[in-house]
């Protein structure tokens, strides 16, 4: 994703909460004078809680509008934890209003008294519980579109704003019906809900700022994607952090170590390519490209006859008969089996199958006279390393010179059978 494909993804996100700030001043006008002159408490703490709206849709778009500066010398990750601070005040804001919502209702429970204008009263409440709904699923789905945190924290204030409004419409309804503490009792219940809420989106703010991974199902997904990339033989060490609607992402991933350098950096393109295309919300991928640490070595050898360890070394690769695959360890064990090559009876490309009966075989090394254009490729596009089997005739030789590193590495010869 481009910067300035970042900076619209940003600004699509300010512009929600600006409106859904204009939105929640109008809705919150009206319930204060609902409030005041009906004498509502519901309706007076939903207007509280919607007050504390405003702030929070404030603070969003703000945060929206600091995150979309250009990384600078200082902040060279850019600005994108303004949005994550943005979402630290509206849990703030929420858990603050939530708390004193609380108070009053407890207040009124205590000391209940009558609410006028009954039906208009009930039709601020049904007004401002379609309107909250509304302004979910607008916040909801340009959170979801932009990755925004806070935008996505909002959403679930303004789920919490249908609920409130809701009970405040059954509680005036039953205080109509001469059940006084109705009220105090439904705003009791939105003061808690407000309160978990915020405590809630406190809890993830901190967490992102901390560094911690509030996904961990994306670091299998992204092992997943690694792991899949030809010639990857270990992925390790993943680390992923958020920076406001961003992620920033670090891996090791391990590689044959006779693999060149241009080999190396191709697989890296590959495994960035394949991510970025999979989570559209990384920012930043830094991969570290390193040796495999293997501790055994599957070794073909071409031979031909099958007498294990014994057999005589063929000087052919697409004609031997067998191939001797030797399981070589770290702590000098051994096992070996030997392979019926049936690409040897074939009239063509008797080397390309027997370099896919190789693969099939999972081999890491194959120790060969001479091997073709066709093969060579197929063996080395599967990270195969080759070397040049030279004069040796004896498996045990060539074991002992693979151990002390003594082999030459074979390239493809044009005329190869």
């Amino acid at each position: 994703m481009s910067t300035e494909e970042k900076i619209q993804l940003l600004g699509k996100g300010a512009r929600a909460a600006k409106a859904s700030t204009y939105v929640t001043i109008a809705l919150t006008g009206i319930k204060v004078v609902a409030g005041l002159l009906s004498g509502s408490i519901a309706l007076l703490a939903d207007a509280v809680h919607s007050l504390s709206d405003i702030f929070t849709s404030l603070a969003v778009w703000l945060g929206m509008k600091l995150s979309q500066r250009k990384p600078s010398e200082r902040f060279s990750y850019g600005f994108y934890r303004v949005e994550t601070l943005a979402f630290m005040i509206v849990a703030i804001v929420v858990a603050a209003s939530g708390f004193q919502v609380l108070l009053a209702s407890f207040n009124r429970i205590v000391n209940p008294s009558a609410v006028a204008f009954a039906p208009a009263t009930l039709t601020v409440a049904a007004i401002s519980s379609l309107v909250s709904y509304l302004l979910y699923r607008f916040k909801s789905r340009v959170g979801n579109e932009t990755n925004s945190q806070a935008l996505q924290g909002e959403a679930k204030h303004s789920l919490i704003d249908v609920l409130s409004s809701a009970l405040v419409f059954a509680a005036i309804l039953v205080h109509y019906a001469g059940l006084p503490w109705a009220e105090g009792i439904a705003g009791v219940l939105i003061g808690l809900l407000t309160i978990r809420l915020g405590l809630g989106m406190g809890k993830d703010a901190v967490l992102v700022l901390l560094d911690a991974c509030l996904r961990p199902e994306l670091i299998s997904q992204m092992k997943s994607i690694a792991a899949e990339v030809n010639g990857v033989r270990g992925v390790h060490e993943i680390k992923v952090r958020r920076s406001g609607p961003f992620i920033f992402a670090e891996m090791h991933v391990e590689v044959d170590r006779a693999m060149r350098m241009d080999e190396a950096d191709a697989i890296s393109g590959a495994i960035e390519e394949r991510i970025r295309d999979s989570i559209k919300e990384v920012d930043s991928l830094m991969l570290h490209v390193e040796p495999s640490k293997k501790d055994m070595y599957r070794i073909a050898i071409p031979v031909e006859e099958d007498k294990g360890l014994h057999s005589r070394v063929s000087y052919h690769f697409g004609k031997s008969p067998y191939f001797i695959l030797i399981d070589l360890h770290e702590n000098g064990l051994r096992s070996w089996l030997v392979v019926e090559n049936h690409g040897a009876k074939i009239e063509r490309k008797r080397g390309i199958e027997a370099a896919r009966l190789l693969v099939q075989h999972k081999v890491d090394v194959l120790v060969a006279r001479e091997v073709g254009e066709g093969p060579y490729h197929v063996l080395r596009d599967s990270s195969v390393q080759l070397f040049d089997l030279g004069e040796e005739s004896e498996i045990e030789h060539v074991l002992d010179a693979f151990s002390k590193k003594e082999l030459r590495s074979l390239t493809y010869a044009k005329e190869a059978a």
